[in-house]
């Protein structure tokens, strides 16, 4: 999900691209003009309105359906869609300047709307737009309020826009939309989950929009999307995994080189790889100690589970047969061992091979199933390294150590100054200095992260600010990773 205070800067549309999207937006924002003066001279249960508020619903819907999530906003006086300027002729500037002093008035540079959009809620957002427009005494936070009191969950005012902004601020923003489509990403597989359990056909049209939000979000900017990764969580394992291994997978994919359409399918895949687990009993999964050998046997049928769950809960279609066979393939090796056992040796699916590499190294740092004690990602990387040609396909691992790098995130580092920094992000120009988060000195623990980039300098000698000693383990210095990960900032 791609940071709304920062569409026009961080989308890089193409000529074609801009067109449609300054298209569809002038006629939601043409729309949105006309609702709001509709509403401000007819009640909610005038024919009148209600026939503006359904065209309105149905424009949405058809950009929420394709895009995930729209955005509608003022930067420097211009209209902007999703990143892309909305251009109107001399003639047709009426809903634009329409809009523009109402957002204005209002104390608020637009607002994003998420996939789950209800028509009650587009509603409600007429009908508060208009009255703060008519009370004139409203800032964003006032205006935010009466947002949160409405219980309008798939609308969030932006607030006005400071153009000499800083790149911390972006970054934080970014960061929060991150958040937000990690978690409704793995709170709509768990929704799903249970679906298929039940033996009930699935709808996927919310599944596909969380897709499309994470690839949107990761090929703006992956590194929000990464540190989120760096989150174990035994409670909610399977779901939170699998989430990971799915944005795993869409940066390697991307580094790759797979369209957007692909990298969707790629992710669709993933997400899904596990599914057969929610199949096994809870007393196995959720096992403290190791596996006995009947346990591994019954572990070992969850490929095959997981593509009869496919099979008789989801529409037949391309993105679905492709995560039967990534079901099926993920626990099957380069060189044809692994499991589920086959009488034939056979070439592996480029998406199962790409989910296999993310599955292991997602799996072995979280110390569950595969290796109960969680290990450094550092050292699962090197671990990695030598299985390359039998388990694992060379050039994608090569291209997964690239978009992890050595220090991935979740790694905790243990500075020259007897600082410990859990690593947050990458730096492409140098992988050896990574942007980290100082959670406290060998001492004592802060309460809050801070934020700093190993790479910077001092200006006047040249000599970096920190360097590392080495990798150190949480479990070293009693550090719950997860907590400095989503602490407010």
């Amino acid at each position: 999900m791609t940071n709304p205070l920062d569409y026009q800067t961080s989308r890089r549309l193409s000529g074609t691209e801009e067109a449609t999207y300054s298209q569809r937006g002038k006629a939601i924002i043409n729309q949105l003009s006309i609702l709001l003066k509709t509403a401000r001279v007819h009640s909610p249960d005038n024919d009148s309105f209600k026939a503006q508020l359904e065209q309105s619903y149905q424009l949405y819907r058809d950009c929420l359906d394709e895009y995930g999530e729209t955005v509608v906003q003022v930067q420097s006086d211009y209209l902007f869609f999703c990143g892309a300027r909305v251009r109107y002729d001399n003639e047709g500037l009426a809903a634009p300047d329409h809009l523009r002093d109402l957002f204005q008035r209002a104390g608020i540079s637009g607002f994003l709307t998420t996939s789950d959009l209800t028509k009650a809620e587009l509603e409600q957002t007429a009908l508060l737009l208009n009255e703060a427009d008519r009370q004139g005494d409203l800032d964003f936070e006032g205006l935010q309020r009466r947002f949160d009191l409405a219980n309008i969950g798939a609308v969030a005012l932006l607030p006005p826009m400071d153009e000499k902004s800083s790149d911390e601020n972006r970054d934080r923003e970014e960061r929060q939309f991150a958040r937000r489509t990690f978690f409704y990403a793995m709170n709509n597989l768990k929704m799903v989950s249970n679906t298929m359990n039940a033996d009930r056909p699935v709808d996927l049209a919310r599944t596909k929009r969380v897709i499309h939000s994470l690839v949107d979000q990761i090929v703006s900017d992956d590194g929000s999307l990464l540190e989120l990764t760096a989150l174990k969580s035994h409670d909610q394992y399977t779901f939170l995994h699998s989430t990971n291994v799915c944005i795993y997978s869409i940066c390697l994919g991307a580094r790759f080189g797979l369209t957007k359409s692909e990298l969707s399918t790629l992710g669709f895949a993933a997400l899904f790889h596990d599914i057969g687990k929610t199949r096994l009993p809870l007393q196995v999964l959720n096992k403290p100690s190791d596996f006995n050998e009947s346990e591994w046997e019954l572990m070992r049928k969850h490929p095959a589970l997981g593509v009869f769950t496919l099979a008789k809960t989801m529409p037949f279609e391309e993105r679905c047969c492709r995560a039967m066979i990534v079901a099926s393939e993920h626990h099957y090796n380069l060189d044809g061992s692994g499991y589920p056992a086959l009488k034939r040796r056979r070439s592996l699916n480029l998406y199962s091979k790409i989910v296999t590499i993310c599955d292991v190294f997602d799996a072995m740092t979280s110390g569950r199933v595969y290796r109960k004690v969680p290990a450094s990602p550092e050292q699962v990387l090197r671990g990695m390294i030598p299985q390359a040609g039998y388990k694992f396909d060379p050039c994608l691992l090569k291209v997964f150590l690239n978009t992890v790098s050595l220090y991935p995130p979740g790694t905790l580092l243990l500075l020259d100054r007897h600082e410990l920094a859990l690593v947050v992000g990458k730096n492409a120009d140098d992988l050896l200095r990574p942007k980290v988060k100082i959670v406290g000195t060998t001492q004592r623990l802060y309460d809050r992260g801070i934020r700093m980039n190993l790479a910077d300098r001092n200006p006047q000698t040249g000599a970096y600010y920190r360097s590392i000693v080495r990798v150190a383990e949480p479990q070293e210095f009693k550090i719950n990773t997860a907590r400095y990960l989503l602490d407010e900032e």
